[in-house]
């Protein structure tokens, strides 16, 4: 039928397909070559390292789109969708009587699903043939000095319910093998942590998959998926000549399949190795002086994603021959700030896989509610002193932006009265050097 082949490989090879792979869960992470392992970015590494959600100091929402496959030519198509939460604890959000589980943390919820869609067999309507779908809660707790004086680390959880199914459409239906509509539903746990190498360089580990979901979609079958260690490091390296806030990110992800013999496969990665670079440009202050956002604005992306393999492609890459899969990745991202607490980004970034020779474009959208210094003190006298220190800022930035606007309209008011002037000088010169005309006629000669 017209299906089967599309069957049998989402039920038989599901491993070679997606099978909830590490795809890049946001715009941002995805133009860096997911090299974030220590990065403190909340929504755009919680999936990653689940603790380096722990300083957010913000409300956060992300939403992103991207097709990693286009062009079948039954009409069918690949989308993944991303939904990240992020929201830290603050004096108005905590859980008493105790704050030290609240205090210097954050709670984090994810939604992901990638679906394959196209037509049914039988109509013309538009069925979802398989999907994958991850649904995670997350915790974070900044322990700085807790543990240890001067002991600058964090710790995270990542609690998920892992979804795969097969839609009911005309090959499963017709199948009794099958039995039409299939889903599974597995538990998995990841564990994360950073520390503090220096001010500068923050490393990553985390322990993907401490407790394996089974992601078989056989009533009876066992597909367990393999467990990741994942380690890495983020670098702020400050201003490179015309690069603002340059930042250097590097890792190594180790699927875990070496060690086990059922999920180890010579076509596939046994690790994978990252490296991302990312800086800004665009100053709202030097732009706009009278913007209450004083930061970059525009945020420029590389990246390189590399899987050895035992057996596959070999790519020349300079003076190197490697074997296995590489992708390349770029990015863009443009942020501002709208009246002092409403952060609006938009990222976007393109993958390019060497060996297909694929392009992959995506989007995100990211929201954030900054929340003021005051939210995050807990004794009454601080929260009234960091207040009134807000207030004190706030009313000295609007007598800047006032006196700056009062500057740049004396500017104008001298500029159109020399205009003026010059327009004046210009016509008393054209009427002083021009003859007036005689009102006489010129009498005839007789």
């Amino acid at each position: 039928m017209r299906y089967v082949s599309l069957v049998l490989f989402t039920l038989f090879s599901l491993s070679a397909f997606a099978s909830f792979e590490d795809i890049g869960w946001t715009m941002r992470s995805k133009g860096m070559g997911n090299a974030i392992f220590g990065d403190f970015d909340g929504v755009n590494t919680m999936h990653y390292n689940p603790a380096t959600i722990s300083m957010t100091r913000s409300i956060q929402l992300y939403t992103g789109w991207n097709t990693p496959y286009v062009g079948f030519d039954d009409n069918s198509m690949i989308n993944i969708i991303d939904v990240n939460l992020v929201a830290p604890f603050w004096n108005r959000f905590t859980i008493p009587p105790d704050s030290f589980f609240t205090k210097r943390g954050a709670i984090g919820l994810s939604f992901h699903r990638l679906s394959l869609i196209g037509p049914d067999g039988l109509s013309e309507n538009t069925v979802e043939y398989y999907h994958e779908g991850v649904y995670s809660l997350i915790y974070a707790k900044d322990l700085n000095d807790v543990l240890s004086r001067g002991a600058k680390i964090s710790l995270g959880t990542k609690l998920s319910l892992y979804d795969i199914g097969v839609g009911g459409f005309e090959d499963t239906t017709a199948n009794p093998e099958l039995g039409g509509a299939m889903q599974r539903l597995g538990f998995g746990v990841d564990v994360g942590a950073t520390y503090d190498f220096s001010e500068t360089i923050r490393l990553g580990l985390v322990y993907k998959n401490l407790i394996s979901p089974n992601v078989s979609i056989l009533p009876d079958g066992q597909d367990v998926l393999p467990s990741e260690l994942r380690i890495g490091a983020n670098m702020e390296m400050g201003n490179i000549f015309f690069m603002k806030k340059a930042k250097l990110g590097i890792g190594y992800v180790s699927y875990g399949r070496e060690w086990n013999k059922e999920t180890n496969d010579n076509r596939q990665s046994d690790s994978s190795w990252h490296v991302g670079y990312e800086f800004w440009q665009l100053t709202a202050a030097d732009l706009f002086p009278t913007s209450l956002y004083k930061g970059e604005m525009l945020a420029v992306r590389v990246g390189m994603v590399f899987e050895p393999r035992k057996v596959g492609d070999e790519l020349d890459l300079f003076l190197l021959k490697l074997t296995g899969v590489l992708n390349f990745t770029f990015g863009l991202g443009f942020t501002y700030v709208f009246n002092y607490s409403h952060q609006v980004t938009v990222d976007s970034a393109l993958q390019w896989g060497v060996n297909m020779g694929k392009i992959e474009p995506s989007v995100g959208l990211q929201y954030q509610f900054l929340l003021p210094n005051s939210a995050f003190a807990y004794r009454e006298e601080e929260i009234k002193a960091r207040q009134l220190e807000e207030e004190v800022q706030k009313r000295q930035e609007e007598l800047r932006i006032e006196e700056l606007k009062k500057q740049k309209q004396q500017t104008n008011t001298q500029t159109n009265a020399q205009t003026n002037t010059t327009s004046t000088l210009q016509s008393s010169t054209n009427t002083t050097t021009t003859p007036p005309a005689s009102s006489n006629p010129t009498k005839k000669k007789k």
